[in-house]
């Protein structure tokens, strides 16, 4: 419910932000100064309630204790990019050189927001890969939570420090170990879970797979 709350909160504020600036490029109601108040002033709300609508209690409630923490290089360089985008714009915005300045500093705080987010997130270990041994599903977390189970699975390939699950949709998910801190504990679980709920495996993978658990034993 706080998550909610939060959530169409900082959406109300955006908008509310972004419709303030828009009237003001048209009718001039605010000095430049006063503008940057007010954008400053709601900016630090909407990063308040970005931040709090993972930290709340109903949301960490709901990660499972044993987690282990996965940060990909591909997520980091998505979240680089989509930050390089809003910078970039808000840098034309204000070499327009007329009141559409005004609109940069909105974009500036959604990049801002999405690092701080981002970082955030890294620490506390928000993403992850979950295996329960006892569970007949994996659960994946970046910006959401998605669980794989094992009813879903075709296929499971372990080649090159990577597992591949191929669903029976055709579509696949990766885990690389390399991005697994770890790798232990984890592949001694997966092992186990892949047993437990009698996924199939290949061969050649099979063999890949108990030699890097006995290797790390």
């Amino acid at each position: 419910m706080h998550s909610a709350i939060s959530s169409i909160g900082k959406n109300l504020i955006l908008l509310g932000l972004v419709a303030l600036s828009a009237i003001n490029f048209f009718y001039g109601w605010l000095s430049w100064q006063d503008l940057l108040i007010v954008q400053s002033l709601t900016g630090l709300a909407y990063i308040f309630l970005s931040c709090y609508e993972f930290l709340n209690a109903q949301y960490r409630a709901q990660l499972p204790v044993k987690r282990y923490s996965y940060f990909t290089n591909k997520y980091v360089m998505f979240k680089a990019l989509k930050m390089g985008v809003f910078v970039s714009f808000a840098a034309l915005l204000y070499l327009a050189g007329n009141n559409i300045k005004y609109l940069y500093p909105v974009c500036i705080l959604i990049a801002i927001t999405e690092g701080l987010v981002m970082y955030m997130k890294y620490k506390r270990g928000i993403y992850f890969v979950s295996i329960s041994i006892y569970a007949n599903y994996l659960m994946f977390s970046d910006d959401k939570l998605v669980k794989l189970f094992a009813s879903q699975i075709e296929l499971v390939e372990f080649r090159h420090d990577i597992f591949y699950f191929v669903k029976k949709d055709k579509k696949s998910l990766q885990i690389k170990m390399v991005h697994i801190q770890d790798r232990e504990n984890f592949l001694q679980s997966i092992n186990e879970w892949l047993v437990r709920n009698k996924v199939r495996i290949g061969n050649e993978s099979a063999t890949s797979l108990k030699q890097a658990v006995e290797t790390v034993s």
